[in-house]
């Protein structure tokens, strides 16, 4: 009784009700955002953890960018979540012309404002192009850019592809994880659910170009393309996931025509 109104029992309920707004937003952040990829949100429970950064790696031609783009076209057509593709290597034109392939009317999100593709393949002032290379290119204005894109138009997905070419002339890994860790930060902050292309690196124990991107995301993907035979065939592996039980190994994936399709 002695307690009541006094000055500890106030701090003692201050830091009650602060611990309570961390595990409460800790809940929020647990939900599910489904990919819509046919027979991959059922390796993963459902889906993958809202506001989280993901990989997704493998060797030219597995499928990394149609997987990226799938995902934010299931976003934005089937579950209402506005996207941004953040292109550093194939022009926005063709990302159109590949969605077209698969039936996916990108043009017309576009119209609506659900998705946001971001060009940076080429850059111009004036009449000089500019390369991605760090006396060149600013990264702060990059992520002060893209921040502003993510609030303005209520970016729930967000695809980069790839940091293998955004990182390329950067020889410093160190530089490069504190730079992944920096965009990965803000866009958890707007609890933005997104997922960064790369690729294996020349070292066959090595999943990412890098040897660092893995360490700061919630989860990896890994997309094969095999040679079998005569033939190549492709698969996909959750290397690493944080939070959630999934699939251990690898399943046969293929790419239809109206996307990707893990098959069992």
């Amino acid at each position: 009784m002695g307690d009541r109104g006094s000055p500890r029992r106030d701090t003692l309920l201050g830091e009650l009700r602060r611990r309570t707004k961390i595990f409460e937003g800790e809940s929020e952040l647990s939900e599910r955002t489904p990919t819509g990829i046919k027979g991959f949100d059922e390796m993963i429970q459902g889906g993958l953890l809202r506001g989280e950064t993901y990989i997704v790696t493998g060797i030219s031609g597995a499928g990394k960018s149609i997987f990226s783009l799938e995902f934010l076209y299931r976003g934005a057509s089937q579950f209402d979540e506005p996207g941004l593709y953040v292109t550093f290597e194939e022009t926005m034109q063709s990302l159109l012309r590949n969605g077209k392939n698969f039936g996916w009317n990108l043009s017309e999100l576009i119209r609506q404002k659900k998705l946001l593709i971001a060009d940076f393949t080429l850059m111009t002032v004036g009449d000089r192009a500019l390369s991605l290379n760090p006396e060149a290119f600013n990264l702060d204005g990059l992520y002060v850019t893209l921040e502003a894109a993510v609030r303005e138009l209520g970016i729930k997905r967000v695809v980069l592809d790839s940091v293998s070419v955004l990182f390329l002339q950067y020889p410093n890994t160190g530089v490069i994880r504190r730079e992944l860790n920096i965009i990965s930060s803000m866009l958890r902050k707007n609890k933005c659910t997104s997922i960064f292309v790369t690729e294996t690196g020349n070292d066959p124990n090595s999943i990412t170009r890098f040897g660092v991107e893995e360490y700061l995301a919630n989860g990896v993907i890994v997309l094969y393309w095999e040679a079998e035979g005569d033939k190549r065939n492709r698969y996909i592996e959750v290397f690493k996931m944080r939070g959630t039980a999934h699939y251990m190994g690898r399943r046969r994936l293929s790419i239809t025509n109206d996307g990707i399709s893990v098959i069992y």
